[in-house]
């Protein structure tokens, strides 16, 4: 058993970021060996949104918004919410839903297995916006679902590997419920791409008058080589140019 004693938001069994696929000396009875600790697998580190808005016939929206998390957003997560005053905590948040509705309101917010270590934190919050879409006339454009920072790719060629601490995984599970006073236009297509490196998917679903979506990328490889990289950076930047379309609505 691999413990970190310092890491004191870090949960039995597991380690931070910085303990992992590190050499450790272990003495025997007869001796000593060196192993490795363990690198832990993606769904082990994984943080996880679902936001639920609903469209009001004025285009304002009500949202709520609960995210999990696991591994070492765990940890992150608990060290940021016990040690924060909760009043920079509900400022955080408050700048944090800006970016869904231009001067939003936050209602209200909840923090869930705090000071259970055995337990992901989880963290809910609901708020109000007066606006959502980008409005061309009739026509209404929501904002773009899905997104990778392309920041990463952004070089030629390296001199040396990208190196990430972990493995990890990311989800977004959306849930947009639309008035009837407006017609879905254009839906994009769902995608899911395989690499050596990750594995990405977005689906895009319609039932009635709602909207599902739901992104989730999986990082497969903590190291990216140099020789790898051209090949790499193609893939990354193909599947950013891809998940740039957007959902286009038109009111009735």
């Amino acid at each position: 058993v691999f413990v970190d004693p310092t890491a004191e938001t870090c949960s039995f069994g597991d380690l931070p970021a910085g303990d992992q696929v590190r050499g450790v000396l272990i003495f025997k009875e007869d001796g000593y060996i060196i192993q490795n600790t363990p690198l832990f697998p993606a769904e082990h580190n994984l943080i996880k949104q679902r936001l639920l808005i609903k469209i009001n016939k004025d285009e304002s929206i009500t949202a709520e918004k609960s995210i999990f998390s696991y591994g070492i957003y765990d940890q992150g997560q608990r060290f940021w919410m016990l040690y924060t005053p909760p009043q920079l905590i509900q400022e955080s948040l408050k700048e944090r839903i800006q970016s869904m509705s231009i001067g939003s309101t936050l209602v209200s917010y909840n923090i869930k297995n705090l000071e259970d270590l055995n337990t992901p934190v989880i963290l809910n919050y609901a708020f109000r916006g007066l606006e959502y879409f980008t409005v061309a006339g009739k026509t209404r454009i929501m904002p773009q679902l899905a997104s990778l920072d392309t920041s990463l790719v952004a070089k030629d060629k390296r001199k040396y590997p990208i190196e990430f601490p972990v493995l990890d995984a990311k989800e977004t599970i959306l849930e947009i419920e639309v008035p009837g006073n407006f017609v879905i236009k254009y839906m994009p297509p769902s995608i899911t791409e395989d690499s050596p490196w990750l594995k990405f998917m977005v689906e895009y679903n319609q039932k009635n008058n709602k909207i599902y979506f739901r992104e989730k990328i999986e990082l497969k490889k903590n190291i990216i080589s140099q020789e790898d990289y051209p090949t790499f950076k193609v893939l990354f930047e193909g599947i950013a140019k891809k998940i740039k379309q957007r959902i286009i609505l038109e009111k009735r």
